[in-house]
């Protein structure tokens, strides 16, 4: 695997209307957290933003 592949691990969703990276709903120790848009600015502004595949 070279290094661009391993950039895309573990990483947070980018909300697709303002392209600011997702924050999780919630404080959690899980891998199945929830992420939702944080930006105040942005249409999507606390909906959940999908992690893709």
């Amino acid at each position: 695997m070279s290094g661009w592949d391993d950039a895309d691990v573990d990483r947070a969703p980018i909300c697709p209307h303002c392209g600011v990276t997702a924050l999780p709903a919630e404080q959690a120790n899980s891998m199945d957290t929830r992420f939702v848009c944080e930006n105040a600015d942005c249409e999507a502004f606390g909906e959940a933003v999908d992690q893709g595949s």
